[in-house]
């Protein structure tokens, strides 16, 4: 039934969560996931992450920080997997990605290190459960 499976991340716990809840089902039903990052525009929220170095891509940047987190949960699975890492509105991008993809299913942690933007237009995983073109997995 899901044979492509799309995981948001953002350094979160629960995107942490999610990630480990999508290798798990994907294990069970030979799946390949694809890891996205979406980095927004507005640059990282005071204590989360850095700046990024002067001259640096600050997209590339930003994304490999928070892939160096969750490197031991893809570094001990069979799964297949893959990373995409995207520039944009995380809910807007997600659901493009997932449609443009043909995903099967978005496994999406309920709760994102983005605060302010929760705050001023809704969570991230519920604008994504509204609008994705495929079934939403959300993990607490």
């Amino acid at each position: 039934m899901f044979t492509k499976v799309l995981v948001p991340v953002d350094g979160s716990p629960d995107a942490h969560r999610a990630l480990d809840t999508a290798l798990d089902l994907a294990g069970r039903l030979g799946a390949r996931v694809t890891v996205l990052e979406v980095v927004e525009d507005f640059g990282p929220l005071p204590g989360y992450y850095e700046a990024a170095p002067e001259g640096a891509d600050r997209v590339r940047w930003l994304a490999d920080q928070r892939f160096e987190d969750i490197v031991p949960a893809l570094g001990t699975t069979d799964v297949d997997w893959d990373r995409l890492v995207e520039r944009g509105d995380p809910a807007d991008t997600v659901c493009r990605v997932a449609e443009q993809g043909a995903y099967d299913l978005v496994v999406i942690g309920s709760r994102g290190l983005s605060a302010v933007k929760r705050f001023l237009v809704g969570s991230v995983s519920d604008r994504v459960v509204h609008h994705a073109p495929c079934p939403v997995l959300v993990v607490r």
